[in-house]
């Protein structure tokens, strides 16, 4: 019977639109959750499929940002960004308790840091505080938010 199924969906998979495949619902619940407060959270909730994630930045349960995040191709530099041209962007730096990932012994050669992904979204304080909606500027918990720690919840990818 999955032979069967299999049979009949495969072609149907290669005539069907590339924005179909390429704007697909995020198959997995991924947020990053602020080590200063769990009010601010951004969760991804959609996939490009090929490593583009699309959320939102969500402060006491309002938006704040459209976000995304992606890495580049090559060495793979994780980076973020409100996806507006010439919005807010920075790196993402992956650490792994206290280490930064790239950074600590034996990463090259598979035997990366085991622990909890911690993040930091560079230049996300300076994009909040001189952002479109000045009603945050004085809000000095999401500003160190900003500049703080992030976690990865289960349901994300393992980043680099």
């Amino acid at each position: 019977m999955n032979r069967l199924i299999a049979a009949v969906l495969a072609p149907l998979l290669l005539v069907a639109p590339k924005t179909a495949l390429a704007d697909a619902s995020f198959p997995d619940a991924c947020s990053w959750v602020s080590e200063v407060t769990p009010d601010a959270v951004i969760r991804f909730t959609r996939s490009n499929g090929v490593g583009l994630y699309s959320g939102a930045l969500l402060y006491k349960g309002t938006h704040l940002l459209d976000v995304q995040q992606g890495q580049s191709q090559g060495y793979g530099n994780l980076w973020w960004s409100t996806g507006k041209q010439d919005g807010p962007s920075g790196a993402v730096v992956v650490f792994s308790g206290q280490q930064p990932v790239r950074g600590s012994a034996g990463f090259w050669d598979g035997k990366r840091p085991i622990g909890a992904q911690r993040l930091l979204l560079v230049g996300l304080g300076a994009a909040l505080y001189y952002g479109d909606d000045q009603r945050w500027r004085d809000d000095h918990t999401l500003l160190t938010v900003g500049e703080g720690f992030w976690r990865s919840s289960a349901g994300c990818r393992s980043l680099p």
